[in-house]
């Protein structure tokens, strides 16, 4: 604020006086604090927006927890099975969940499906055509044979130590696998699908 000095004579005494004065040029100076601050106070409220967006956008991309009966690890459900049956019943139930015998695509992802099978041997989703054709999984894709599978049959499975093959009336127990984004749409069947024959597999 501008002030003007006005000199004032009492008594012989000199004094000055302040007396403000109000020019244009300050209500300038007030009106762009005025949008300075109207300015701020927009982005502040854009930034939040925004940051909340990305919060949201976030919590889509989380996955969700694995429902009941199916164990997490990284961006897959596994499903393992307390029953045994041949491969064809094995896979026929997991096709039931939406899902397929378990695929593993990675070290880490084998190395947990040893560990948390314990001591039972499971179907895996590995077979081939013969001895002579590649093993594929049950999307059709390739193997890319990072662990070997011994035998010479046409059914993969998970043993103590590795993967191995069998015919494919073997009984034993299976893995299911699917990517954990599918938990909500899929529920384990009821005991009826497992009551149906085994023979008609």
């Amino acid at each position: 604020m501008l002030v003007k000095l006005m000199p004032v004579k009492l008594q012989g005494l000199t004094l000055t006086v302040v007396s403000p004065v109000f020019p244009a040029g300050l209500y300038c100076c007030y009106a762009v604090i005025i949008v300075l601050t109207g300015a701020v106070i927009v982005l502040s409220v854009a930034l939040s927006l925004s940051v909340r967006s990305q919060e949201q956008v976030s919590i889509k991309n989380t996955y969700a927890p694995c429902g009941r009966d199916w164990i997490g690890f990284g961006n897959k459900c596994f499903y393992f099975s307390e029953d045994t049956s041949n491969w064809t019943f094995s896979q026929n139930f997991c096709m039931e969940l939406k899902t397929q015998l378990a695929r593993f695509d990675n070290l880490e992802e084998l190395n947990f499906l040893r560990r948390y099978k314990g001591t039972f041997e499971y179907w895996i989703g590995l077979h081939r055509e013969s001895p002579q054709h590649p093993w594929r999984w049950m999307d059709n894709t390739e193997y890319n044979s990072s662990v070997p599978i011994r035998g010479v049959e046409k059914h993969a499975y998970l043993n103590n130590k590795w993967i191995s093959s069998a015919r494919s009336y073997a009984d034993m127990r299976w893995i299911c696998s699917m990517p954990n984004s599918c938990i909500l749409q899929c529920q384990i069947p009821f005991a009826s699908f497992l009551s149906l024959s085994r023979d008609a597999f």
